[in-house]
């Protein structure tokens, strides 16, 4: 951004006669409507903005640019939505423009949030509420306030709920039923994401009641937020009941997420399955795969292949349930990695390449990381195996792995679902990384643990001798046994089988020792898991 010399004194209250005046009202309105899917206010804020530029009003043509910059990142452009967003932040700080600078932070919140880096956007959220004055449209003190609460409810933070009811209060004292059902909606989503769902179901009956008050429909959004609610609390009825009225194809098709309805069809199908109505759910999933073919919603339709899977086991047809849920976790794996690696792009390309440099490390970390457990990924354990083992491999004592497995992890699954399923692995990371120190000689030398994929894990010990190796793993299995699982998969235990092999100077390759892992881990199991298989002396 070119350096601007006038600065003009456009407030957020600025009002008089003249394009001043009219700017100033017209991008105030727009600062308003931009929370709301609204067709044209990307154009109307370009149209301001050029008028702005005419008038030599810096700060209100910039302020425009944010309203059409986060109009960008709503349509998934993220990398020149913060670009555009970073250098009116740094103009707006420069010339001590608090408004401009809070209104920066409230985008750039919306902009980490959605590429997962939380604690970033966190810091923005806070900024965003802190720096706008007292005297700005209680509107957006309440969008600054909804977003704060957004972002502490999504880092599991209880003091979101102080939050989310601030901003209720303020829709009640404005009389904005819009932003009334707005947050409603979001602190019921994030009270069912967090599993609070006796504190999501009052919040939930209230937005459905206040929208029946004003002659609203919820839209297949709200009305999913609705069920999800009611699913936690196992009340599978109610929530079919509550889904109905979005089976209407105007209502898929208006979906304000732009998914044509898909993600409201696969819960639907779901709520289905589990009321044992196997055709419905059936024909309502293939609708669903339709609009994600049709849309290309990738994410959408991974998930729809684990529905599929489930709805393939509740029929009795395991061998294709087998194959659906292989497809599935291949799909998800991959996903994964390219939504990662987009998203590090996307923040990457934020930066001017001085900074991008001072953060390109912690891109990178990103990439090399498991989301769910918070662990290193496969494309980790490749580059750091070769590092140790491949050609060229640095000089080192014995390298030992350890496989390891959870035992019949997908009667936890398919016993107390894929949310507990998931509690359970983000527990066994944490026993995992217990194994390696956070300091002493085995952090030093690079040992690390990683999860390979599903329910299986990899220890790496670096300069340890296979009786050491054995020791620890033995450890491990010990701890992973003892370890109070009742509060997560009741009487079920969790146990794991592990199989540890040994590298010693120039043996072996890293595929060859990995398979050497995996053939102990093999006979892990058929010996009875539960259980540590090391290689004969």
């Amino acid at each position: 951004m070119s350096s601007m010399a006038t600065v003009d004194a456009a407030s957020p209250g600025h009002s008089g006669d003249g394009p001043a005046g009219r700017l100033t009202a017209q991008v105030t309105d727009l600062e308003a409507l931009s929370r709301f899917s609204v067709d044209g206010i990307a154009e109307r804020a370009d149209l301001v903005a050029a008028e702005a530029e005419a008038a030599d009003l810096t700060v209100v043509r910039l302020r425009a640019q944010l309203v059409g910059a986060d109009m960008r990142r709503r349509r998934g452009d993220h990398a020149e939505a913060g670009r555009i967003v970073q250098d009116i932040r740094r103009w707006a700080t420069e010339h001590q423009q608090s408004h401009l600078r809070a209104r920066s932070a409230f985008v750039l919140a919306a902009i980490f949030q959605e590429l997962g880096d939380l604690a970033t956007a966190l810091e923005h959220a806070v900024e965003a509420v802190d720096l706008l004055d007292e005297a700005a449209p209680p509107e957006l003190r309440i969008d600054h306030s909804l977003r704060l609460a957004d972002c502490l409810g999504q880092q599991g933070d209880e003091a979101s709920s102080q939050r989310y009811a601030e901003a209720l209060t303020l829709t009640q004292e404005l009389g904005d039923a819009d932003r009334e059902l707005l947050v409603l909606n979001n602190w019921a989503y994030v009270a069912s994401l967090q599993g609070r769902y006796e504190e999501a179901l009052p919040i939930a009956e209230r937005l459905e009641a206040r929208a029946a008050e004003q002659g609203e429909s919820l839209g297949v959004g709200r009305l999913d937020t609705l069920a999800r609610v009611l699913i936690g609390l196992h009340r599978l009825d109610d929530a079919e009941a509550v889904l109905l009225p979005g089976l209407d194809p105007a209502e898929l098709e208006a979906s304000a997420d732009g998914d044509a309805g898909a993600d409201f069809l696969l819960t639907v199908a779901e709520v289905g399955r589990r009321l044992g109505r196997l055709v419905e759910a059936q024909r309502i999933l293939d609708d669903c795969v339709n609009r994600c073919d049709r849309h290309g919603l990738t994410a959408i339709r991974v998930r729809a292949r684990q529905e599929q899977a489930e709805l393939h086991a509740a029929r009795g047809d395991h061998e294709a349930a087998f194959t659906e849920y292989k497809v599935f976790h291949e799909q998800l794996m991959q996903l994964q990695s390219a939504q990662r690696d987009a998203r590090a792009r996307a923040m990457q390309a934020m930066y001017e390449t001085g900074e991008a440099r001072r953060q390109s490390r912690r891109y990178r970390e990103m990439s090399l990381r498991d989301p769910l457990t918070g662990l290193y990924n496969r494309r980790h354990i490749d580059e750091q195996m070769s590092r140790l083992l491949g050609p060229g491999s640095l000089p080192a004592g014995p390298v030992s792995i350890a496989l390891v497995d959870l035992d019949h992890f997908k009667r936890i699954n398919d016993t107390f679902g894929h949310d507990v399923g998931d509690a359970v692995l983000r527990r066994m990371a944490e026993l995992l990384q217990a194994a390696v120190p956070a300091d002493g000689a085995r952090a030093v030398g690079g040992s690390f643990v990683a999860r390979m994929g599903g329910e299986e894990f990899l220890l790496v010990l670096v300069d340890t001798e296979p009786a050491e190796a054995a020791a620890a793993a033995e450890e491990l299995r010990s701890a992973i046994e003892r370890h109070r699982w009742d509060d997560l998969s009741g009487s079920l235990p969790v146990t794991a089988s592990i199989g540890v092999a040994t590298a010693a100077d120039g043996d072996p390759s890293p595929a060859e020792l990995l398979g050497r892992a995996d053939a102990l881990l093999y006979r892990a199991k058929a010996q009875g898991r539960n259980r540590v298989v090391t290689e004969s002396p």
